[in-house]
């Protein structure tokens, strides 16, 4: 089993994002569409590469089970502009063993959010049942829906997320040789974006992992255009207005109507995430932190890792000493378990001391000036080579009294 170090390591050196959905794009003259969006999840991502050719991506962790009924709730628009936003998305139930079902109350699995601002976003997969019912899981501008064809493709390219699948661009042969500092200079003149954000949805490489038998395909739905002024070799991808010959191939292969799933991998999902209870014990000689969430699996065994870390009044990570920062002395308590498949567990949901994590106090030191805490509860799967994070709660306050 891999040392909490090195999980910590991982956990906080590998996450490439924490923000799950789009900035708004400023106007511009050169780029008529608010260029791309941000549905990436926060993943930590740690490979070992190989010569595989690449192909369709997807993220196999984050697909729903095959057959699955998902229920769609939109959460503002007009009833005209919702009507053509199913028509299009269920374009892909034409080729996927999947149904989207409509509702206007009761529970849901994605809602969707429709007005001025937000940009387009999406995020991936089941990753949407861990958000309370009360928030979006997908956002749409419609001041991009100006044209019948601008928002056919980016409903599309949405609802693509929303199954599953990633930006093609991200192909690991994709051979895209880009101009980088062109394309920071652009995006922040015309877009708002920072250099990360530039990398993080442009630039970034997935693993062959994520291939599903697809060769790389520039005319997919899920591929940003690429302007010829952005590589070094005038290469170009113009935007892409329906599903491709490998999109419908490749969303086959995910959700097959006949036959079983290939490259079937551990779909592991967090929800009903209420609060974290923490409580102060002088007895035990430190602090129980008590989650409230429920757990299910699917696909594969694999292991799963439940961490609490802890902040300060200010988002700081605290240490262990209390000044040196270092990850191996970052304060986080954690319980890990193999979970087998086709399980429903809760945490803390008929008693509220049923899963507890503990971490003693002279692992949390009192920092002079301050007894305003925070802790974050997280949990991730790890499955071989793959570090997936399957939730991330909002921090929350608590008072680190030791008498």
């Amino acid at each position: 089993m891999k040392s909490i170090k090195f999980i910590l390591m991982l956990l906080f050196l590998c996450v490439l994002s924490t923000s799950l959905y789009a900035q708004k794009a400023k106007k511009t003259t050169t780029v008529k569409q608010k260029y791309g969006c941000s549905s990436e999840i926060p993943v930590a991502k740690m490979y070992i590469e190989d010569t595989t050719p690449g192909r369709g991506l997807a993220d196999n962790y984050y697909l729903w089970d095959n057959g699955k009924i998902i229920y769609v709730k939109f959460l503002s628009g007009s009833k005209s502009l919702q009507d053509k936003v199913k028509t299009i998305a269920k374009e892909w139930e034409k080729y996927a063993n999947i149904k989207f079902h409509f509702v206007e109350v009761g529970p849901s699995h994605i809602r969707i959010n429709l007005d001025d601002k937000g940009g387009h976003n999406s995020l991936i997969g089941t990753m949407a049942i861990s958000v309370p019912q009360d928030e979006k899981t997908m956002n749409f501008d419609t001041t991009d829906f100006k044209t019948y064809a601008a928002m056919y493709r980016t409903v599309l390219h949405e609802f693509g997320h929303a199954i599953g699948l990633l930006h093609e661009h991200y192909s690991p042969i994709s051979g895209i040789h880009w101009n980088k500092e062109a394309v920071y200079r652009e995006l922040k003149q015309t877009q708002g974006w920072t250099k990360e954000m530039v990398d993080v949805n442009l630039f970034q490489q997935y693993n062959v992992n994520y291939t599903n038998g697809t060769k790389y395909d520039p005319k997919s739905i899920m591929h940003y255009p690429v302007f010829a002024r952005w590589t070094t070799d005038n290469y170009s991808v113009n935007w892409n207005n329906q599903l491709s010959e490998g999109d419908i191939a490749l969303i086959k292969l995910l959700y097959p109507k006949d036959g079983e799933r290939l490259n079937e991998a551990p779909r592991f999902t967090v929800s009903d995430y209420t609060n974290t209870r923490v409580v102060n014990s002088d007895v035990k000689q430190g602090i129980s932190i008590y989650p409230s969430f429920n757990i299910s699996t699917a696909g594969r065994p694999a292991r799963v890792y439940f961490i609490a870390f802890f902040y300060d009044a200010d988002g700081n990570p605290i240490m262990k000493d209390g000044t040196t920062y270092s990850i191996s002395k970052i304060a986080a308590t954690y319980k890990t378990a193999v979970l087998d498949v086709n399980q429903k567990l809760s945490a803390n949901k008929s008693k509220f001391d049923e899963f507890e994590l503990f971490i003693p106090y002279n692992e949390l030191p009192v920092i002079k000036g301050k007894n305003n805490f925070q802790v974050e509860f997280r949990v991730y799967l790890i499955d071989d080579k793959e570090l997936k994070i399957l939730y991330q709660s909002k921090r929350s306050l608590f008072n680190f009294i030791k008498s």
